[in-house]
């Protein structure tokens, strides 16, 4: 009898743990009623355009990213290291350590140029590239522009892919463009934008940048800004930034620059740049007030050096240059960018005002006289990119 009512109370129990396991959470969850969706909510025929547009940007970026490279730079430092015992006897201890950096850039021959920024590598010992397949190669430093912030390396490699330097004069403002970096190290990193204003100056840069709202970070230094042909119409190089990180202004070098610096590296071994021989500032209200100078276009002559190509041509202080080779200045700024690039030996016709009277005067660029060379670009800080 007692065997009888023990097997009675085990399946008893039996019975109600099998009942507690067959309604507790998981069994809730497994009987629960799901029903998934069938589809898309939006078919892609009525968003052909849209659809269109994202092949489109597909296809452009894979295009350009196998040209954008990473650069890895390197150097040893020495800095001072004190344990408790060095500080309390006054001792002062040198270490080496080494220091690394990141930055990007981008393809621009099949003999393995590359063109990045000149803070990317300046001051640094080993070079390296790594291209979007894997392979990485040291890189050799062909020369350098500090003045603008261009650097031109090599790589001996096969298979190169290289981008054409596009003409940045015909860039516009509100156009579409695409930077492709190494921000962070994260490699192939592609962001869009526009292009959200040109001829910006960055304290004593002497180039005029051009602004866009493509997202640049630290690591981007050096990669191409792209338009929808794929071409390059600028180098990524700075951000304006009060805390070090992306708020929404980037600047590009623009390519027209960077392919003055390349052409002249490549031939000269050196930048060269075309000399007139004048100094320039930006017209205001009221000087262009002054100078009868109504829409306050202009680069105002403030002094002309001696034996130069300027003064040989008849130009004086306070004359107002107005267009170059027939292309409007707008500024001093432009100014200058026109007369570096315009090379050595090139015939310059500049359209002047002077005393209210407009004039033509014709020169010759030169080259820029041994210790009165550019000033170095002062990189904008914190917002390297």
């Amino acid at each position: 009898m007692r065997r009888f009512i023990f097997f009675i109370l085990l399946a008893f129990l039996l019975a109600f743990a099998f009942w507690k396991w067959e309604s507790g959470p998981g069994a809730r969850l497994a009987h629960e009623k799901f029903t998934p969706a069938t589809g898309p909510v939006i078919d892609l025929k009525d968003v052909k355009v849209l659809d269109a547009i994202d092949a489109e940007y597909t296809k452009l970026v894979q295009s350009v990213v196998p040209s954008v490279v990473a650069v890895a730079t390197a150097r040893r430092i020495r800095v001072q290291v004190m344990d408790p015992l060095d500080y309390f006897f006054g001792r002062r201890r040198m270490a080496e350590q080494t220091q690394s950096a990141l930055g990007s850039g981008v393809i621009v021959s099949r003999e393995g140029h590359i063109l990045t920024n000149n803070h990317v590598v300046a001051n640094m010992e080993q070079i390296r590239v790594q291209l979007t397949d894997g392979r990485t190669f040291p890189a050799e430093l062909v020369g350098t522009d500090e003045a603008v912030d261009i650097a031109v390396l090599k790589v001996k490699a096969d298979n190169l892919a290289p981008l054409l330097l596009g003409d940045s004069d015909q860039v516009r403002v509100g156009q579409m463009v695409f930077a492709v970096g190494n921000p962070f190290g994260l490699q192939e990193t592609v962001t869009r934008g526009i292009v959200s204003a040109r001829g910006r100056a960055l304290r004593d840069s002497g180039v005029e940048f051009l602004q866009t709202d493509a997202a640049v970070n630290p690591g981007n230094s050096g990669g191409p800004l792209l338009n929808l042909r794929g071409e390059i119409i600028g180098i990524n190089s700075a951000i304006f930034s009060q805390t070090g990180g992306w708020a929404g202004i980037s600047f590009a070098i623009p390519s027209n620059v960077a392919k003055h610096t390349l052409n002249s590296i490549l031939q000269t071994g050196r930048p060269v740049r075309g000399y007139l021989g004048v100094n320039t500032m930006p017209l205001n209200r009221v000087l262009a007030e002054q100078f009868g100078i109504p829409d306050g276009k202009g680069a105002l002559v403030t002094d002309v050096t001696p034996g130069s190509p300027a003064e040989r041509s008849g130009i004086r202080p306070g004359d107002v240059i107005r267009s170059f080779n027939g292309r409007t200045i707008p500024d001093a700024t432009a100014m200058r960018d026109l007369i570096r690039q315009a090379g050595i030996g090139t015939k310059v016709v500049l359209g002047i005002v002077r005393d209210g009277a407009p004039l033509s005067v014709s020169t010759e660029t030169s080259e820029v006289p041994p210790g009165q060379a550019m000033a170095p670009r002062e990189a904008p800080r914190p917002g390297d990119s």
